[in-house]
Formats: C-alpha cells, sequence, structure tokens
C-alpha cells in the first residue's frame, strides 16, 4: 500500500459584508438560486442509470467536504472540461466505482447583484452517502490519502480498475487503485456526476456572504 498527505486544509473563509439597507433577501434568494441552479443539480441530478456523460460545465468551482471517503476501484487522469462558451478547462479526472461518504457538506457561492450569496447542501451528520460509479472533475483535493494495491505512472488510455473511460488521452499519466480511503477530505471541483447519489435527511440552505464548506 501507498500513503500519502496532502497539505493543509482550506482556511475558513469569513463572511462578506452585511447588505445595504432595505435590501430584501427574498429577492436575493430568488437571484442567487437561479445563480446557482447549476450547481445545485450537480448534486441532485445524478440519478441517471449507467455512467454519466459528458456536458458542459458552469463557469465556476464548488466546494464538498467530508470527515471520511471510502472507495473502491478508483482511477485518475488529467483531461479538459469545457464550459457552455467552449473555454477548455484542465480537470484531474478522479472515477471511482463504489465510495461511501461521512458527514457530507457540498456548498457554492454565487456572486449577485446584492452581493455574494452561498447554497449548501448538508447530510444528516455522521449519515452515510453512497454513490455508484462516481465522477469527479478536480480542481484541488486535500486529507490523508490512503491507495490500497495501487498502480501509479499507467498509461491513462490503459486504466482498467473502473470499466471503460472516457476522455483518457493515449500515453498520459494515469493511476488506479484497489481501494482508496480519505479522511478529512477538502475538495473543489468543476463537476460531479453518478450513476446513483444517495444523500439521506439532508438539509439545503441559502444565506448571504461567503460561507463555502469547510
Amino acid at each position: 500500500m501507498a500513503r500519502h498527505r496532502a497539505t493543509g486544509r482550506r482556511s475558513r473563509r469569513r463572511g462578506a459584508a452585511a447588505p445595504a439597507a432595505g435590501t430584501s433577501w427574498r429577492r436575493v434568494a430568488v437571484a442567487a438560486v437561479l445563480a446557482l441552479a447549476g450547481s445545485a443539480t450537480t448534486v441532485w441530478g445524478t440519478t441517471a442509470a449507467g455512467v454519466p456523460v459528458g456536458f458542459a460545465v458552469s463557469g465556476s468551482t464548488f466546494q464538498v467536504t467530508a470527515d471520511q471517503l471510502n472507495g473502491r476501484d478508483a482511477v485518475q487522469y488529467a483531461s479538459f472540461d469545457k464550459d457552455a462558451r467552449g473555454r477548455s478547462r484542465p480537470v484531474a479526472v478522479a472515477r471511482i466505482g463504489h465510495a461511501r461518504l461521512t458527514n457530507v457538506c457540498q456548498s457554492s457561492v454565487a456572486h449577485t447583484p446584492f452581493g455574494p450569496v452561498t447554497l449548501t447542501i448538508r447530510g444528516d451528520r455522521g449519515g452515510l452517502v453512497t454513490a455508484e460509479d462516481l465522477v469527479i472533475d478536480l480542481e484541488q483535493v486535500r486529507g490523508d490519502l490512503r491507495f490500497g494495491d495501487v498502480q501509479m505512472g499507467r498509461d491513462a488510455s490503459r486504466l482498467d480498475a473502473a470499466g471503460a473511460l472516457t476522455g483518457a488521452v493515449l500515453g498520459a499519466y494515469g493511476q488506479q487503485a484497489r481501494t482508496l480511503d480519505i479522511t478529512d477530505m477538502r475538495l473543489s471541483a468543476w463537476s460531479l456526476a453518478a450513476g446513483s447519489f444517495s444523500l439521506r435527511d439532508a438539509a439545503m440552505s441559502i444565506r448571504p456572504g461567503n460561507r463555502p464548506c469547510s
């Protein structure tokens, strides 16, 4: 087994300035929900059967935190995402055949005419989240990582731990492991998709300010 420790923690970003007098937070909520709709469906709209297909990503990242992720059949390789304007963004694609996460939080910040607002989705504290055929296009990930039965430096187009891949370039670096455990996970991602994603007893909230999961 190989063990890697990613550096640091994302520092808590403190709230933004209070809104001007007379601002209607009802209007803020409506504007924010519209601005964050794409990010929200990233988490909630992932129940289609089978392996997810590609889609245009939004123009901003979102954050996901979890106390623990336990995965089986994991692969990782470099690729590119395209947003709705056709711009390409480099990503680290992480695909996990089966994943179990505890104490999950997902957040996305939108900058509206009324200032920044944060949409947050949390699972029941201590509750279990499960996902099948999970695909995350990562900007970065932090935490304590433990790989089991790992292969690093394998040709990305020949990775086979998680089934057929899309977007893996012939000759590019890839790695895979039969098991992947991440403690104190903090990640920033452009997109998340899954064959199934089960989040029980979830709560969604929207608040003024820049208040990402931490």
